[in-house]
């Protein structure tokens, strides 16, 4: 399976009962999934059921879902009023200005604000019908989603390889500086200490007990195999594919935080430079990253 990214469209177009139906689904990068759904007025009340169909596909992304009937308007212009739900409106309000001894008129205004009382379909269409047609339209367009997001998530996991690989090449530039700057490291801490003693004898069991104690300090072996262990693990992942996401958000903030050691520690010029090359690749492939669900 390959890796997926947040990004991808897919539509939609048909025909129920002689009117043209159009879905569109639209995919962004998002730390979550968060669906947006634009829907005529009479099928508001499919909202949760279309939001579940999406989740069932799509793991994370911004998620725009529209559906568009006819020429933009059908579903949007009522055809009709529920007489039942205005007659009830009135007699309750009746019955309170009685009760309660409160004044005022019903106007029009009134009647229109109340949730439902216009219809904005006919009782005689088939909605069970339209249902099940909307809803199989609505998987081919998260199908097309789905592949581009497919198709996108291929061309980023060869770019992140390539990036990855090249941070394993950087690494092993620092492996074959590593030996020579601790050999520097002795040579100038050996000059810096006849400099302040002067004279003085220098104890040599003494120097290679402190060499030995700051070589130590300045050791950055366990930093270059934990930085090629993540990058396995990156690597892996990739190929894994699916929803990875999280998972290689976690490891490049391994990677980082070894880079930042491995700068701390190296106390070389050469292997410092390669450091921040480290620190910039990784905050490259951060970036790219963010696109995978």
């Amino acid at each position: 399976m390959a890796i997926l990214s947040m990004t991808g469209f897919g539509k939609s177009e048909s025909m129920f009962n002689g009117i043209s139906c159009v879905i569109e689904v639209r995919s962004v990068n998002n730390r979550f999934l968060d669906i947006s759904c634009k829907l005529p007025k009479n099928l508001a009340y499919l909202e949760n059921s279309f939001k579940n169909q999406i989740k069932e596909k799509l793991v994370r992304g911004s998620v725009i879902f529209s559906v568009t009937l006819g020429a933009g308007t059908a579903g949007n212009i009522p055809v009709s009023y529920n007489e039942t739900a205005i007659e009830k409106f009135v007699a309750i309000t009746k019955a309170m200005q009685t009760k309660f001894g409160v004044s005022g008129e019903i106007k029009l205004e009134h009647i229109l604000a109340l949730p439902e009382v216009l219809q904005f379909t006919d009782s005689g269409d088939d909605k069970e019908a339209l249902e099940k047609h909307l809803a199989a339209e609505l998987d081919k367009a998260l199908d097309q989603v789905t592949e581009m997001r497919a198709k996108e998530g291929a061309n980023l996991a060869v770019d992140l390889t390539n990036r990855v690989n090249h941070l394993n090449d950087v690494l092993s530039k620092v492996e074959v500086l590593d030996p020579q700057r601790i050999e520097n490291w002795k040579v100038k801490f050996r000059d810096r200490l006849k400099v302040l003693l002067a004279d003085t004898e220098i104890d040599e069991v003494r120097l290679l007990q402190e060499a030995c104690i700051m070589a130590d300090k300045l050791d950055i072996h366990e930093e270059i195999t934990r930085f090629k262990s993540h990058n396995k693990l990156f690597l892996n992942a990739l190929k894994e594919g699916g929803a990875q996401g999280k998972n290689l958000g976690f490891i490049l903030q391994e990677m980082g935080r070894e880079a930042n050691t491995l700068g701390t520690k190296c106390q070389s010029a050469e292997i410092a430079a390669l450091a921040i090359e480290l620190k910039n690749e990784v905050e490259c492939i951060r970036e790219q990253s963010l696109n995978i669900a």
